[in-house]
């Protein structure tokens, strides 16, 4: 019987470690019109990552970040990354403007989350919250629309979250080696 017991605990830990693996972001809810613009602010200072949540829409499409008004390197392919994998966007200070952007079309067309900034004066991101799961951590998805003019406007041709993760300041670096040194040091001793 205890055998029993232990099979049946070890299938339903399984079975629930397996329905944590991946929780998509939502689907833009009203597809077929525009999405509300949105801006965004760092609200910490250390490195803007991107983790790939999928939408894969028919074109070849990268995104990227334009930082205080400067565009930088774009990247996360749509068609040939997996859920979860990351880019780094940039280093952000606290209170940066962040600009987000999607170069569509293997870039014959590049599409920001600053209307202002689209040649064709159409939003072409949708941005809402993201609880997380294994292997994206909670922040706020943004979802591109990669069609001239918002197309079909499902924002369903490429996904992903973004984060702030901190980079440690040299201080933490000097305190951690100087602990690192004492425990080799005291090693040595015995």
């Amino acid at each position: 019987m205890k055998t029993a017991a232990k099979r049946l605990l070890l299938v339903a830990s399984a079975a629930l470690l397996s329905l944590a693996a991946q929780a998509n972001p939502a689907v833009y809810p009203t597809p077929g019109t525009p999405a509300p613009p949105s801006s965004f602010t760092a609200a910490t200072s250390g490195l803007l990552v991107a983790y790939y949540t999928g939408a894969a829409g028919g074109f070849t499409n990268l995104v990227g970040a334009r930082i205080n008004g400067v565009d930088g390197t774009p990247g996360l392919d749509n068609h040939a990354s997996a859920y979860g994998q990351t880019f780094v966007l940039g280093a952000v200070s606290a209170g940066d403007s962040l600009v987000f952007f999607i170069d569509a079309n293997s870039g014959a067309a590049r599409y920001y989350s600053d209307v202002s900034l689209n040649s064709d004066g159409v939003n072409h991101v949708w941005a809402a919250p993201f609880a997380g799961d294994a292997k994206v951590p909670a922040g706020t998805n943004l979802a591109f629309e990669d069609l001239p003019s918002g197309g079909d406007f499902n924002y369903n041709d490429h996904s992903f979250v973004y984060q702030i993760t901190a980079v440690p300041e040299p201080a933490s670096w000097a305190l951690l080696l100087a602990g690192a040194a004492g425990l080799a040091w005291r090693r040595r001793l015995r």
